[in-house]
Order: structure tokens, then C-alpha cells, then sequence
């Protein structure tokens, strides 16, 4: 006969095996779902009537990109056709689309079909459109949205080459505000029209204060090549300007403007093309806007006060050609920009990011710390500016929530008819190193993925729920 002890303490021994092998499965599971659910989103673009989309990837813990099921998720809109070849202007843009503060919806212009689409987040990170979706932009071919609060926020450029009796006078630009209803439907509450002729290329939301909103506007149309209107839209007279424009936002979500401020000129002697800026982004704990004065190569910095006003700090230089689009990390010690081409002085191939040092006193005063160049540029072309230039062009960006990694969309730039590649509109990911310095990880090209290679991809944003 068995010892009643020995038993017990077999049956303790064994329920302590159980228990642990059960620890170490809930453990296990844990880590695998913590290694999901970590997405990215970009909009294809597509200029297909009714086939603009969302492509959706979740992302690895190493940085590699898996396509969700059922991307590419539709917008039930269109995607703007830039059918000039090179031309400025319709992909000058930033934040086409955004994310809810919360990470529950995510919001995307339609460009050609003047709508916002609204889509639900899903568990699995998949996308569904609320009732209703899309909604109209009040506008014409809106190119950036904002989010603060139940407020969601749009810039309607007006400069979609295949609307050209707005175009040409038929509508102004302008910002446009609406209330973001509980079950995701917009409701229209203002606009804020530009009569000046400006056009609106970004809209962004102060992170200090969401009461003040800034607004980039940019405006190039002039016909470079001297070959006909291939480049020119507007008219007869050529048009090369660009200004900041602050607004503050009330609490019934109506905007009115405080400040406008033209770019101070900082080369001399003043080349005939004026500064003008392209690209906006603020730091997260002081009050400064950080502006790429993209006709000069250099980083404007400003300093805004309580109701946002602006007042200009300097314009340190940048390595890059053509400093477009930018983004600060989370902690306002790192500024990431995107030079959209080769710089030739410097032997450049392709299109390169900019890091600036902003940490405590450079904040006001950035410092380049690092250059890299992004691989893949696809050989050149002729643009309409007699110039050569990559196929394959670096444009919107976004540090991924952890701080990890840089995500940059490149746009398959030549849709001349010459053009027989499907390549060019490329997702690359770099990685970010401690010290805030990048190094490439993996490019991968999105015709896979459901974008057209006509269609210009617009727009990127990572979630980590």
C-alpha cells in the first residue's frame, strides 16, 4: 500500500509541473500577441474611378512588413491624376491621411472625387467604412487632414489638373473644419476660404496647444521646360509663391486666422526664385515650427506665441536638395527630413533624409548629425524642369510610434508614356539607432500590393495599439 504522503506530495509535484507549463504557454502567448498588432497604412493613390485605397501591413518586431488580409482596403473614391510629367504642385502634400488620437479610425482624402473617406480600425487591424463614408471635403482635391478631439481638420489645395474649370477660377482653396460624430460620421461646422490664390499643402495641430493650427502653402506653376503648358495650370501668368498661415481653432471647431508670414529671404544676392516653404512640423515641448524652405535647402525655425503668431529664428543649412517633408520624434530630440532629389554637388544618386539634433538648447538652433541615402532610385529621366531626375522619389514619412523606425513612401515619379516599368512606388523602412542616425533596413515595391504603378501613393501612418 501506497504511503498517503508520498502520494500527496507526487500529486503536489505534478500540479506544480502543470502549473508552470501553463505559465509558460500564457507567457508565450502573451509575447506573440504583443508582437502583433503593430500596423502600418498608405494610400495607393489609384486613379481608377472609385479605386482609391488603404494598403494595410502589420509590421514585425524586426521591421518587416506582412500585407494584412483583404488590403488593399477601398476609399470608394478617386486618387488625383498628376499626368504632367515631374510636375510640382498635386504631389506637394502632407498628412493625406491621419489616424483618431485614440487609433480606433483612420480618416483619407480622395483627392479627385473632393471626399474624406472614415474608416473603423479593426482588432486584426483591418479597415471598414462608417455609414455614410466618403463624405464631402467642402472643397476641391483635398491633400491634408489634422485630428484634435472630435475636430477633424482638412486643406483643400485646388490643384487637381483634371478639375481645371476650378482650377482656373471656378473655386478657391481652402481649410475646412468638421465634427467627427460618434459612430464616424463628418459633419461639416466651417471653412476658411483663400482668396489670395495661395493653396494649402499641409494642415497641422500645435501638439502644446491644439487650439493653434498652422497651414503650409505652396505654390509652383510655372511651365520650366518652355515646351507649351505641360507644367503651367493656372493661366497665362506664371505663379511661384508661398507663405505659413497660423489659425486658431474655437471651441465650436470654427477657424479664424491670426498670422500669415512669408519666408524672410536668406541668400544673397536673392536668386529670382523666392523662398517658399514646403513641409511643416512642430516640436513636441516648446514653442517652435520647424519649416523646410525648400527652395533654399535650408530648415526654418519659428517661434510661436500663445495664439500663434510667428515669429522667424533663423535657417540653418541642409545637406539634401529640396527639403520637402518633415517629422520630429516623440521626445523633440530628433527632426527627420526628406530631401525629394539627388543634391549633383554632392555626388547624390537618389533622394536622401536629413537627421537634426533638436535636444535642449539645439532646439531652436538644429544641427545635422546625419545623411542617408535611400537605395533604388531606378535610373533617371528628363522632368519638366530639363533636368534629370530618379525615377523613384522619396515623399511622405513617419517614425513609427516606438521611436524604432522610419518609414518613407517614394513615388514612381516618369508616367510618361517611355515609362514601361511597373517600379518605382517603393516603401522603404530604416532603422533608428539610439543616437537617432538611420541605416536601411528593407525596401519593398507596392505594385505587389495592390497600387497601380501609374498611381502615385500619398500618405503614411504606423499604429501601435
Amino acid at each position: 500500500m501506497k504511503s498517503q504522503t508520498g502520494t500527496n506530495a507526487k500529486s503536489s509535484v505534478r500540479a506544480l509541473v502543470v502549473t508552470l507549463i501553463g505559465v509558460a504557454l500564457l507567457s508565450a502567448a502573451a509575447g506573440s500577441a504583443e508582437a502583433k498588432g503593430k500596423y502600418l497604412y498608405l494610400q495607393s493613390g489609384n486613379t481608377a474611378e472609385g479605386q482609391n485605397s488603404i494598403v494595410a501591413y502589420e509590421r514585425t518586431s524586426s521591421g518587416g512588413l506582412k500585407p494584412l488580409a483583404g488590403s488593399p482596403f477601398l476609399t470608394n473614391g478617386t486618387g488625383i491624376d498628376n499626368s504632367t510629367n515631374g510636375k510640382l504642385g498635386p504631389n506637394d502634400n502632407d498628412s493625406p491621411i491621419v489616424l483618431s488620437r485614440d487609433g480606433k479610425r483612420l480618416f483619407a482624402v480622395n483627392g479627385h472625387s473632393n471626399t474624406i473617406a472614415v474608416l473603423d480600425i479593426l482588432k486584426d487591424g483591418s479597415l471598414r467604412a462608417v455609414p455614410g463614408s466618403p463624405f464631402p471635403s467642402m472643397g476641391v482635391a483635398p491633400v491634408s487632414l489634422a485630428v484634435t478631439g472630435d475636430i477633424l481638420l482638412v486643406a483643400n489645395r485646388n490643384e487637381d489638373p483634371h478639375q481645371p474649370a476650378a482650377l482656373r477660377g471656378g473655386a478657391t482653396a481652402n481649410y475646412a473644419s468638421f465634427r467627427v460624430e460618434e459612430n464616424g460620421g463628418l459633419v461639416y461646422v466651417s471653412s476658411l476660404e483663400l482668396t489670395d490664390g495661395h493653396k494649402p499643402t499641409q494642415i497641422l495641430v500645435a501638439q502644446k496647444d491644439d487650439r493653434i493650427i498652422f497651414g503650409n502653402e505652396f505654390l509652383v506653376d510655372v511651365d520650366f521646360d518652355g515646351a507649351g503648358n505641360i507644367s503651367k495650370q493656372f493661366g497665362e501668368e506664371p505663379a511661384v509663391r508661398g507663405q505659413l498661415r497660423t489659425m486658431v481653432l474655437d471651441a465650436n471647431g470654427r477657424l479664424t486666422t491670426t498670422d500669415t508670414a512669408m519666408l524672410p529671404e536668406t541668400a544673397s544676392p536673392a536668386p529670382e526664385v523666392p523662398s517658399i516653404p514646403l513641409g511643416i512640423w512642430d516640436h513636441p515641448e516648446e514653442n517652435l515650427l520647424y519649416v523646410g524652405f525648400v527652395t533654399r535647402n535650408e530648415l526654418g525655425v519659428y517661434r510661436y506665441s500663445s495664439d500663434g503668431r510667428l515669429t522667424f529664428v533663423t535657417a540653418v543649412p541642409n545637406s539634401g536638395q529640396d527639403i520637402c517633408w518633415l517629422r520630429v520624434n516623440r521626445n523633440g530630440t530628433r527632426l527627420y527630413a526628406v530631401n525629394n532629389l539627388p543634391r549633383e554637388d554632392r555626388m547624390d544618386e537618389a533622394s536622401t533624409i536629413t537627421v537634426f539634433d533638436i535636444s535642449g538648447k539645439k532646439a531652436d538652433r538644429p544641427v545635422e548629425i546625419d545623411r542617408v541615402a535611400l537605395p533604388m532610385p531606378l535610373g533617371t529621366f528628363v522632368n519638366n524642369r530639363n533636368a534629370l531626375q530618379p525615377n523613384s522619389t522619396a515623399f511622405q514619412l513617419d517614425i513609427d510610434p516606438s521611436g524604432k523606425y522610419l518609414c518613407v513612401l517614394a513615388q514612381r515619379i516618369d508616367q510618361s508614356g517611355q515609362n514601361n516599368s511597373d517600379e518605382g512606388n517603393i516603401l522603404h523602412v530604416l532603422k533608428i539607432d539610439r543616437g537617432g542616425k538611420l541605416s536601411v533596413m528593407t525596401s519593398r515595391h507596392l505594385g505587389q500590393d495592390g497600387v497601380h504603378p501609374t498611381a502615385r501613393p500619398q500618405g503614411i501612418v504606423t499604429l501601435n495599439p
